[in-house]
């Protein structure tokens, strides 16, 4: 659990560039509305609640009125969205150095596995890099075969 939220963008990313890869972009949308409606039992604040409701709603519209191609984009921008934004936090943990990273993610995980968390956070950064890799291979092929 201390390392899925680092994990789930990238995770989620890949899923979404996978099925658009697939023409499965108006499947990816609803996708995304059943993920905003089961966030809503973990946000803890009006403000999130209310985030997530416009966001959803706002997916919602797009799936019922707006013509293919807007649909299209919208899940194109969400899955290039999660999959280059999956490594910045963990960019910035790397970053802060040791002292930064105290009460971190990486540094419970360190102490429960007695691997260092600048390890955790590197490994973690992997993976975020490999989705990303995968995923961009996946919606642009081209960028990485010049």
């Amino acid at each position: 659990m201390l390392a899925a939220g680092y994990l789930a963008p990238a995770g989620v990313g890949l899923g979404a560039a996978l099925l658009l890869a697939d023409g499965r972009g108006l499947a990816l949308l609803w996708l995304l509305v059943a993920l905003l409606v089961s966030l809503l039992v973990w946000v803890r604040n009006g403000y999130g609640v209310l985030v997530l409701l416009a966001f959803g709603a706002g997916v919602v519209a797009v799936t019922w009125w707006a013509p293919p191609l807007a649909q299209s984009v919208l899940a194109h921008l969400v899955a290039w969205l999660l999959l280059l934004a999956a490594p910045r936090p963990l960019l910035e943990l790397w970053g802060r150095g040791a002292r930064g990273r105290r009460g971190s993610d990486p540094d419970q995980l360190a102490r429960l596995t007695r691997l260092p968390s600048v390890v955790w956070v590197l490994l973690m950064l992997l993976a975020n890099i490999a989705g990303l890799v995968v995923g961009v291979a996946t919606l642009a092929p081209d960028l990485l075969q010049r």
